[in-house]
């Protein structure tokens, strides 16, 4: 570092450029990363969505099949028909029978799109079916086929593999699922009902849950029956594994490449959906982005170098030139800064720092100047200071004779006023700003008194203050400008007896609020808008020593100022009637 300093800033500014886009490489390649395991992990999210709505279209197909294994509870008279041995019954009858069952199977057919063909074989060997001719064809067929069966009490069902099968001499692709029937009073099965599906119609409902990027594949015990993608070598065993894992995911692998796959197990046909997405197909996709991004970075980053490049020779030879002839300059330090002269035909850069450089040392040498002037008036003022200092004592005796000399003449009132001015004077002289709330109270109740004395009879004063709050430390001489407001505004200019109340309380917070409130002549609206705006301005502000309430404004910033902006006073007036102002500020105690 020290030598990386040491060199011209030309070279530390391209270090730094070179710095940045190393960086900026790293960044781009971290984010490379973040972006293929987000879209791996969106990957899982998606196929997981996608494989649960193949499911529900399968359920969908397959679990409208289920009422047909009850018809004969639905309708009595197939349960009648599929009982009945075509041999015990006449032609007729027989012919009425089938023609009533397979019109019912008929129009079954009809409704659902993808039932081709449904035939009932009963356990007397009669054959009902909508295609009565290849009926018992079909049946033996779908037997051959069967790889899924699950058998209980009073239910079974057949599932078979996907064949080639005719239906009237055309080709078809079908499923066959199989069910038995029971009646209700007994176990004993009437018959087995046989569903032939199209199941080319299921692929095209399966055709919505592919894409170009995810592959869509169907497995039954016997390996492969349905995939999105004409060639594909997935192994059933594989599925399986992957399907036994706790989040049913996992890696499949064919032909040299690795796909992201999702399994769902569908219990009721035994087989597993199977939605996968090739890893290189988001890396790819991710790479992509990041590769653009790559591209415009690196044709800003050219653009930021040779416009630094350009930016730092115009810097740097001109700090060049302003170096060289700073070096001619010599500052000792019992010496003044000197002024630097330079050459009328310097660079423009050159110029403009040569004469601020200059102009702070005219400053520097003004500053200098004045700091020395205000020294000697400051020497001044102490001396005049010290010549007219006055003992406070000497002022406290000349108080104490004349308070003696009243109370020796009978004259009770002078003899209170110098004491309480004496109270005063002393409060005012003694101790630092800080002081506890009852030394507060005592000096207010000597101003309160002297001017009781000065309006005899003019108002009352009552002191409602709780007895904790006597210790709590408080700003010197906070009350006595808000007691003379409320007397000079409020009390004394009313005709009437006026009535000022001094209260104090600790609220759950520990806030001490201190209210003094009279029943004056009270504030206008107008001043009291312009009070309260006063009161709402920063420290920073200022006061507006030519509006009214200067007295409140002071105490108010005062407070602001020692307590924070929180605490302070707050008016309430009502012109006529009342005025009530409220001082806030945290409970502090002296610690003993």
């Amino acid at each position: 570092m020290k030598k990386i300093a040491r060199l011209p800033v030309w070279w530390q500014l391209f270090i730094g450029l070179a710095c940045s886009f190393l960086f900026s490489l790293i960044i781009i390649c971290a984010s490379f990363f973040i972006d293929v395991r987000e879209a791996e992990k969106n990957n899982w999210s998606y196929l997981h969505g996608m494989n649960s709505q193949w499911e529900m279209e399968i359920e969908t197909i397959t679990k409208n099949l289920d009422y047909l294994k009850y018809l004969p509870l639905i309708d009595k008279g197939i349960m009648t028909d599929l009982r009945n041995d075509y041999e015990k019954q006449s032609l007729k009858k027989q012919l009425s029978s089938k023609e009533y069952v397979n019109g019912i199977l008929e129009d079954i057919c009809g409704i659902n799109p993808y039932i081709l063909r449904a035939a009932i074989l009963t356990q007397n060997g009669n054959v009902y079916g909508n295609f009565v001719e290849d009926s018992l064809t079909q049946i033996e067929q779908a037997q051959d086929h069967i790889v899924y069966s699950k058998v209980g009490h009073k239910s079974e069902e057949y599932i078979t593999d996907i064949y080639e099968g005719e239906i009237n001499l055309l080709p078809y692709k079908l499923l066959t699922i199989a069910y038995a029937m029971y009646p209700v009073e007994s176990d004993e099965k009437l018959a087995t009902i046989y569903i032939d599906l199209d199941f080319e119609e299921i692929e095209k409902s399966f055709s919505v849950f592919s894409n170009d990027e995810i592959e869509c594949c169907l497995f039954n015990k016997n390996g492969i029956i349905y995939s999105s993608e004409e060639e594909n070598n997935f192994l059933l065993e594989d599925v399986k594994k992957i399907y036994e894992n706790s989040d049913h995911q996992g890696i499949l692998k064919a032909d040299g490449s690795a796909w992201n796959a999702y399994v769902v197990k569908v219990d009721d046909l035994d087989w597993y959906l199977v939605q996968c997405m090739q890893q290189k197909s988001f890396v790819f996709k991710s790479m992509k982005n990041i590769m653009l991004f790559c591209f415009w970075a690196l044709l800003v980053f050219v653009f930021l170098l040779m416009g630094g490049m350009l930016l730092i020779s115009r810097i740097t030879k001109p700090i060049s030139e302003f170096s060289d002839a700073l070096d001619q300059v010599t500052l000792h330090k019992k010496q003044k800064p000197q002024h630097i002269q330079l050459e009328e035909n310097v660079p423009r850069e050159i110029s403009t720092m040569v004469s601020g450089y200059n102009d702070l040392v005219s400053r520097i040498e003004e500053n200098i100047i004045l700091a020395y002037k205000n020294e000697i008036s400051q020497k001044k003022t102490e001396l005049q200071m010290l010549q007219y200092q006055i003992n406070p004592h000497f002022l406290y005796n000349t108080l104490n004779i004349v308070s003696a000399l009243a109370k020796l003449n009978g004259i009770d009132e002078i003899s209170e006023i110098s004491e309480c001015l004496s109270h005063i004077f002393h409060y005012n002289v003694k101790g630092g700003n800080i002081v506890q709330l009852k030394k507060e109270l005592e000096n207010l109740q000597c101003y309160v008194k002297i001017q009781s004395i000065r309006f005899p009879g003019k108002f009352d004063v009552i002191y409602n203050v709780e007895e904790d709050m006597l210790t709590c430390e408080m700003l010197k001489f906070i009350l006595q400008p808000l007691m003379e407001n409320a007397m000079e505004h409020g009390v004394i200019p009313c005709k009437r007896r006026g009535r000022i109340e001094v209260t104090g309380k600790i609220t759950s917070d520990h806030i001490a609020e201190i209210s003094i409130c009279d029943n004056g002549n009270g504030i206008g609206d107008e001043m009291l808008q312009r009070l309260h705006q006063e009161l709402k301005k920063d420290l920073q502000q200022g006061v507006n020593h030519s509006s009214s309430g200067i007295g409140l404004i002071n105490v108010h910033q005062r407070i602001k100022n020692y307590y924070g902006e929180e605490f302070g006073i707050s008016v309430e007036s009502n012109q006529g009637e009342y005025t009530c102002v409220k001082v806030c500020f945290p409970v502090l105690r002296e610690e003993v």
